[in-house]
């Protein structure tokens, strides 16, 4: 019996002991708890986002009094000289009846390619393969909003549409047709006579339509010397002048131009290349040279950016908002409440491992807010590495720290 009571003693003894143990344990080293962040990779850029001008040498294309003047060129396309940018008509029923010889034109050749292969055998695989080929085509331009292209290729869809549903019994009944449709071509142009002319491109560019009168006056030229007060007085100005049928842009480089706070370009130099992302026309990150910074007007200037890429996107618009990204920087996102300071003044912060907390030293790079973005430096494993489990408590911790929930 004495045994049994000296055992239970013992027994009672040891619980005793592990309980304060555990009650000094969660005491010293887990306060009110903790929460972790994983390190998390994060890119970001240095940059501003402003809106300026798109500068280009342009010649303005006229036409003639009370003529109305229908372009048969495509936005940003390429015309050489003497070539035709426009179709001119004298009134309303000139321009209706030449719309007419446009569509039956379309009409006979849809009919006659379907026609030419009414007594062969065609692949229908073929012939479904071009026909998901052009819609791909269709749907891709309009959503780049590139509706020439879109107009295009839905026309081009159309013989092979034909063709995929014509049989051979139907090939008299399509020749009739086509003799009838020449037949009215014929009328119409006879009809037609003199009543359109053409518009010629006086040099070789690049057409548009868009036309704002600022043509001659916001020219590359004029940015060479320009300072803040005389860029801003073109905002908002600009007009269509009667008679003017649009413009060729007669030089593959352009310019854009915006007026910036002075201390965000202080580390720009000449021949410096930046990424600009445009908001509208671009589909593309254009990577464009400084070609000049101005002198400073309080605390703005003017940075004057080039390119002689993407030209065919450039030719229409003049005011354009932009990203300017000056420098990317990527690291790991870093919550601010949980760096610490050491002794000597080294930024870290506590990351789990295993049960305890372990100090790593970090380099901050950049502010973002809430959070620092740190440099990623996988020299050693003492560094921050992603994926580590950043510890953020309110409590007091150290390097190796017992940390439980």
């Amino acid at each position: 019996m004495k045994g049994d009571k000296f055992t239970k003693a013992v027994l009672i003894t040891l619980l005793c002991v592990v309980a304060c143990y555990l009650v000094f344990s969660v005491t010293r080293f887990s306060g009110d708890g903790f929460t972790t962040y994983k390190a998390v990779r994060y890119e970001v850029g240095d940059g501003i986002t402003t809106t300026g001008f798109l500068v280009r040498s342009e010649q303005i294309l006229k036409a003639g009094a009370g003529d109305i003047i229908v372009p048969n060129r495509a936005e940003g396309e390429k015309v050489g000289r003497g070539q035709v940018v426009a179709t001119a008509y004298r009134n309303e029923a000139a321009k209706a009846l030449q719309d007419k010889i446009n569509a039956l034109e379309q009409e006979i050749s849809q009919m006659k390619y379907a026609y030419s292969f009414s007594g062969a055998e065609v692949d229908s695989s073929t012939l479904d393969s071009n026909i998901l080929e052009l819609m791909n085509q269709v749907t891709t331009a309009a959503a780049r909003r590139e509706y020439p292209l879109a107009d295009e290729a839905a026309e081009a869809m159309k013989p092979y549409l034909l063709r995929r549903y014509i049989s051979s019994a139907d090939a008299e009944t399509a020749r009739s047709r086509i003799t009838e449709a020449e037949n009215r071509l014929d009328e119409l142009r006879r009809a037609a006579g003199s009543e359109a002319g053409v518009v010629t491109a006086p040099v070789s560019g690049y057409f548009s339509s868009a036309a704002d009168g600022l043509e001659g006056s916001l020219t590359p030229t004029f940015l060479e010397t320009a300072t803040v007060s005389a860029l801003k007085k073109f905002e908002g100005a600009g007009h269509r002048d009667a008679g003017v049928l649009g413009k060729l842009v007669t030089s593959q480089k352009w310019y854009y131009a915006a007026v910036v706070p002075s201390r965000n370009v202080a580390d720009l130099k000449l021949g410096n290349r930046i990424d600009v992302n445009f908001a509208y026309d671009f589909y593309e990150t254009v990577r464009m040279k400084v070609e000049r910074i101005s002198p400073a007007e309080g605390d703005s200037c003017i940075l004057v950016l080039s390119s002689e890429s993407y030209i065919q996107d450039a030719v229409t618009g003049r005011t354009e908002t932009a990203d300017l990204v000056f420098a990317d920087r990527s690291g790991l996102r870093v919550p601010k409440t949980a760096i610490y300071a050491d002794e000597n003044n080294q930024s870290g912060v506590y990351v789990l491992e295993g049960a305890e907390a372990a100090w790593k030293s970090i380099n901050i790079l950049y502010d973002n807010g809430d959070s620092f973005i740190v440099e990623l430096d996988k020299s050693s494993t003492k560094n921050l590495w992603p994926e580590d489990e950043i510890i953020l408590t309110t409590e007091e911790i150290f390097d190796g720290k017992v940390m439980i929930k």
